[in-house]
Formats: C-alpha cells, sequence, structure tokens
C-alpha cells in the first residue's frame, strides 16, 4: 500500500520507490487534476537533488503528459518551498515535487503540492490514494520532453521583498548540509550585502554522509564555525523547507524559541495578526498572543493544517516544532530560506543577539519556558497497550497539577497550571513521542518523571 504520510509518500529507492510506483502515484495525481480542472491543466514537476530525482521527474511528466495534462518541468535541483510559490506564480493547477526532506540519501519521496501553493489536505490525499489501485497495469507514457522554468529568480525577488534586509558586510554563516538550500540562502544573503561563509553548499545525492536535518546533531559544525566568528549561523534541510538557528556562542536554537522570537519580532514592528501552531509546539506564542491582544489557534501536527489557516484566517506567522514555519504574505507552506532571512533581520534590526530577545520574551511572560522532546522505539504490542492507556486516562489531577483540558484528536495532550505533556504515537511506525513543555526546569523534570512512569516508558 502507498501512503501519503505528514508530508506525501516516501520510501526506500528500488525498494518501494520505484519506477513502477512513481508511474502509478503520478496517474493518480493526474486523475485528481483531471477531475476537478479538466484536460490541458498545467501541473509543474520538480525535484530536489536526490538520487534519480531528475529521472523520477521525466517519467511522472511523461506520465501526465499523457493523460492530457500540461505538465511544466522546473529547470534543476529545486526547493519545496520554490516549486511551492512557482505553483502560486505561474497559477498552476498543482505541483509533483520529488523529495523526501530531511530523511536519509536512501529515501525518495513524492509530494503534492495543490493549486493553493500549501500542502495537501487529507480529503485531498486520500482521494489519491484512493485512485492509486485503479491504475493501469500499462500506464500511457508520452514521448518527448515537457516544457521547462527555472522559478528561482522570481523566488529570490518575492522573498527578497518580504524580508528586506541590508548586512553591509557583517558576516554570518551557513550550512545547508549538501541539500538545495545551498543554491539559493547563501546567494540571497551575498546579494543582500552579508560576507557569507558558507558551509556543505555542494549539491549531494549521499548528503555526504550526513543526515540533512539540521538539529543540533548535525550542526555541530556550524555551531563551531558561528563561535569562532562570534556571528549567527543558519541551516536548512535537504529540501529546504526547514530551519535550523545556532547564536554566537554555538548554541542551538530549537523551532520553539525561535518561532517565539520571530512572532514577537513581527508584533512589535508594527505587524498586526495571530499565530497558528501545532498541537506540539510551544504555549509561549499563545501567550505572546494574548498579550498583544491576537487569536492563537492549535492544530494536528502537520503543516498542511497550518496552511490552511494562512489560507483562511488573520494569521502572521504558522509554525511547528519540527522546524517548518511561513507568514502572512507569502507561500502556506513552510520555508527555511526564508525564516532563515528572518531571524537574521530579527537580530539585526533589535541589535540584540537570540539569548537576550528570547530573555526579553520571557520577562514579558512572567516565566520561563523549557520543553523537550523524546522519541521511544517500542514493540507493536506495547504501542497497542500505551494507546489503550491513553484512551482511559482521564484524572483531575497529573503529577499533582490540575489538569485544565484535555486533547485527544492527534495524541492525548494535557495540560496543566505550569505545564503540558503530549504523548503522540506514530502512525507508520512503532515509535512513540513524548513531549513536554514547563514554567522551569524543575517543573520539566517533574512532569516528565511522572510522565514515563503512568505511561510506562521508564
Amino acid at each position: 500500500m502507498i501512503k501519503f504520510g505528514t508530508d506525501g509518500w516516501r520510501g526506500i529507492i528500488a525498494d518501494d520507490f520505484t519506477m513502477e510506483n512513481v508511474k502509478k502515484v503520478s496517474w493518480a495525481i493526474g486523475k485528481h487534476v483531471l477531475e476537478r480542472f479538466g484536460p490541458g491543466a498545467v501541473i509543474l514537476v520538480a525535484r530536489d537533488g536526490r538520487f534519480l530525482g531528475e529521472r523520477f521527474v521525466k517519467v511522472s511528466s511523461q506520465v501526465l503528459s499523457g493523460m492530457g495534462l500540461e505538465p511544466i518541468v522546473l529547470k534543476g535541483p529545486t526547493a519545496t518551498p520554490v516549486c511551492a510559490f512557482a505553483v502560486k506564480h505561474l497559477n498552476a493547477k498543482g505541483a509533483v515535487m520529488f523529495t523526501a526532506s530531511h530523511n536519509p540519501p536512501e529515501y525518495q519521496g513524492l509530494k503534492f503540492i495543490p493549486f493553493y501553493a500549501g500542502p495537501a489536505t487529507p480529503d485531498i490525499t486520500s482521494v489519491i490514494e484512493s485512485y492509486i489501485p485503479d491504475a493501469p497495469a500499462k500506464i500511457k507514457v508520452a514521448e518527448g520532453d515537457a516544457r521547462t522554468f527555472d522559478p528561482t529568480e522570481n523566488y529570490i525577488a518575492h522573498v527578497k521583498s518580504l524580508v528586506q534586509i541590508s548586512g553591509n558586510g557583517q558576516v554570518v554563516v551557513t550550512d545547508t548540509l549538501h541539500g538545495v538550500g545551498g543554491r539559493y540562502l547563501p546567494r540571497i544573503l551575498r546579494e543582500c550585502g552579508f560576507e557569507v561563509v558558507s558551509i556543505n553548499e555542494e549539491l549531494r545525492a549521499d548528503f555526504a554522509g550526513l543526515s540533512p536535518e539540521p538539529k543540533r546533531e548535525t550542526l555541530g559544525n556550524l555551531a563551531s564555525e558561528a563561535r569562532k566568528l562570534k556571528t549567527l549561523g543558519l541551516s536548512t534541510d535537504g529540501d529546504a523547507d526547514r530551519f535550523g538557528i545556532v547564536d554566537e556562542n554555538g548554541d542551538f536554537y530549537s523551532a520553539n524559541y525561535i518561532l517565539t522570537i520571530l512572532y514577537n519580532y513581527l508584533l512589535e514592528s508594527g505587524r498586526k495578526g495571530g499565530v497558528a501552531r501545532t498541537v506540539a509546539t510551544t504555549h509561549m506564542l499563545d501567550e505572546i498572543a494574548r498579550i498583544a491582544g491576537q487569536p492563537s489557534w492549535e492544530t494536528p501536527v502537520g503543516f498542511k493544517y497550518l496552511g490552511q489557516l494562512l489560507l483562511r484566517e488573520n494569521v502572521l506567522l504558522a509554525g511547528e516544532e519540527s522546524g517548518g514555519a511561513s507568514i502572512a504574505g507569502h507561500i502556506p507552506e513552510k520555508d527555511g530560506i526564508m525564516i532563515c532571512l528572518l531571524v537574521l533581520k530579527a537580530v539585526c534590526d533589535s541589535g540584540h543577539p537570540l539569548r537576550v530577545l528570547l530573555d526579553n520574551i520571557y520577562k514579558k511572560l512572567g516565566a520561563r519556558y523549557v520543553s523537550i522532546r523524546m522519541d521511544f522505539k517500542i514493540t507493536h504490542e506495547q504501542k497497542e497497550q500505551l494507546v489503550s492507556v491513553m484512551d482511559k486516562w482521564n484524572d483531575d489531577t497529573f503529577c499533582g497539577e490540575n489538569v485544565l483540558s484535555l486533547r485527544r484528536d492527534d495524541g492525548l495532550k494535557i495540560v496543566c497550571d505550569k505545564g503540558w505533556v503530549l504523548l503522540r504515537p506514530s502512525g507508520t511506525e512503532d515509535v512513540v513521542r513524548l513531549y513536554i513543555e514547563a514554567n522551569g526546569d524543575d517543573m520539566l523534570e517533574k512532569l516528565k518523571r511522572c510522565s514515563l512512569q503512568i505511561f510506562g516508558l521508564d
């Protein structure tokens, strides 16, 4: 079974991610676009820098062309946010984007970006999934090459107009982890007047053995260089839709902290609008919105839900703890390139390092928020037992703290006076994730210890 997960279909190359399966999924996407928009509808096809991306793009575009659609292939390795921007820019009816984002190099992936230039919602992906078994045994493939388009210049011009920043020779360090972000982030920074020290800019399908995910464990070189040069370090993942940030001391800042700093900066810059976050993301955003008299929204995990809010509501910033975010006036898709620029602008405009900006927010909120995420690999039987315990849990107190609310639509979230806990089993793996946020280290440790004991994870 080919399933679309949180952000598309992913698999191991030559195992389940094969040419035949790509043809089937492309056919199913083509059927969906045909039913909605009719023959001749324009659909983009793009890839990042992973293995066989160019070949997958050619096959997919030939399938779509054979169905009576008009595919346009985006030139060269392309970032996911650039592909989404191109959908909007060209008024296309969707895009097939080949990427496995931050997954290891043996993975390839395919995501469908609908006409609104954001992640496909579950109702769209479920329709596409339902069509896959109906794909013909012999799928028609059109001969010849599709029309091409390079959205790079249009995207860069848009981002530079959205985040207007001038470096005046200031040094900044980038680490694009051998992903496609190296085509954009260093160039934009140089064009904006920064002196860029670029790490791992060369595009490599094997990511030089690195994990193309911008997290603390993978950004040691960036942290070292930023510390040496006493400047900010900016990173993007394999397809440049996620961000990672280190400060001038080489300290890594999780997305929870970066999102909080950015939302506060945007509001203090005179912008108005609410904030949208996933169920696993910091409540500091809600508190900042409350103080500013702005609305806040909480969604299940997945940027597809945040993207819809960006389209429908007065959302200034939408983000998730895994490192994805976008802002009003941009695409309803996460964009690590744009967020890196915005973080740099917040630091430059304020004249303060990230640590000072975060400390000022703690003063505003009257509390120091800290958070952790823990992943546990468990057996299928343990997972079933855990889900049963979660379904039955319904107490008025948790770890001696009053329970203010429970949420069960994406795991079990328990909100207390001084913190919250989210237990979220994976839908595709025998893995459970525990998210905790609390007011201070002592409360964090208390909620952690209690959660592990109650749910049998210790």
